[in-house]
């Protein structure tokens, strides 16, 4: 009888390890992911918002949202060959180039996007724009890869997409009084529209090649910093940015810290999704969003309207939602069969693996 007390009281104390380890782990994702992003949101707004101070005092504006896009792409892209090297795998491809190169352009217009939308709307703006582009994915999704989509999932894509109508339409969204907001919403809406094709283009080459997400980083990333050099080039704003940066005070520091936690970000992702889940790191990216909006009112004092924050709500509340009917579709999911299970999707909103600016 003593000895079945040992074995209960052991059981008991590790059951309480594993989940202190669980919850330890999951903390750890969640300030990882948080943290990262967060600080990525502050610094991408610095740099497209602020002015930097030159030498004789005077205040300019860092203007080269494809060296900004440049920097990002290397720093993941040298981090992503140092983890290889490290786990003794191979650098070649695993899909031909072509391949890559359809992605990573794709990747960089809908980068390029992001950031110089920053120029004419503000970043509260920017930021639930981009969770409004659950309907876009659903469309390129149907259109590309034939994938169908139920009545409830359309009826969430239209409550976020009605949610960020509110918000840009009930009050202030321009980043000062001379922005021109209509090219701004243009620049979010083309935004979408390339990271949908991202995404889609992604899962193809996941479902086609046996290939390990670093693959993916270094070779995407890789051919987004050719693209990048190359428009550089070709407008010749590549040395006029290495001059800006090297002028103007503040200027690479911030945009190296900017890639850092782009990337670093991006490790965190892969962990998170590995050792949690995709629904679980929804929930993170949700979050993460909804704080990166108050700490930008709050750090750059973005007024919001009570409709925008009604707005903004309406679309956080049904992310969240999704999230909780996509936990309850997954654990109930296995007892389902037939061509059903095999032809519905549900469509994610998150960012995908490599385009991190979220």
């Amino acid at each position: 009888m003593g000895s079945g007390i040992e074995v209960n009281d052991s059981s008991t104390t590790n059951n309480e390890k594993i989940q202190l380890s669980y919850n330890m782990k999951l903390a750890l994702a969640t300030g990882g992911i948080m943290g990262s992003f967060l600080l990525y949101g502050i610094l991408q707004e610095r740099l497209m918002v602020v002015p930097y101070k030159n030498a004789d005092g005077s205040e300019e504006y860092f203007t080269d949202s494809t060296f900004l896009v440049l920097s990002n792409r290397v720093f993941a892209a040298l981090m992503a060959i140092v983890i290889v090297l490290k786990r003794g795998e191979s650098l070649k491809n695993v899909a031909p180039l072509h391949k890559y190169v359809g992605v990573a352009l794709s990747n960089f217009c809908a980068t390029w996007c992001q950031y110089e939308a920053l120029k004419y709307v503000n970043f509260p703006t920017q930021t639930l724009g981009k969770c409004g582009k659950m309907l876009p994915v659903m469309l390129v999704g149907t259109f590309i890869s034939g994938k169908k989509y139920g009545l409830k999932d359309y009826s969430i894509a239209l409550t976020i997409t009605t949610g960020c109508m509110i918000f840009f339409l009930t009050g202030k969204i321009s980043n000062n009084e001379s922005s021109n907001t209509s090219y701004g919403i243009i620049l979010m809406a083309l935004y979408m529209f390339f990271d949908s094709f991202t995404s889609t283009f992604q899962e193809k080459m996941f479902k086609g090649y046996t290939m390990s997400t670093y693959d993916q980083m270094i070779y995407v990333n890789g051919c987004s910093s050719i693209i990048s050099v190359f428009i550089l080039i070709l407008n010749g704003r590549l040395f006029p940015a290495i001059e800006f940066i090297s002028t103007h005070n503040g200027v690479f520091f911030d945009s190296t810290m900017l890639s850092a936690s782009a990337a670093l970000g991006q490790m965190v992702i892969y962990y998170t999704i590995k050792e949690f889940g995709a629904l679980v790191f929804s929930t993170i990216m949700v979050t993460r969003q909804m704080v990166s909006i108050i700490l930008s009112t709050l750090i750059y004092l973005h007024p919001l309207s009570n409709t925008q924050w009604i707005g903004a709500l309406l679309v956080f509340g049904t992310l969240y939602y999704k999230s909780i009917e996509d936990s309850k579709k997954k654990h109930g999911g296995h007892s389902h069969g037939g061509s059903n299970a095999a032809t519905t999707t549900t469509p994610s909103n998150n960012n995908n693996s490599n385009n991190t600016e979220k």
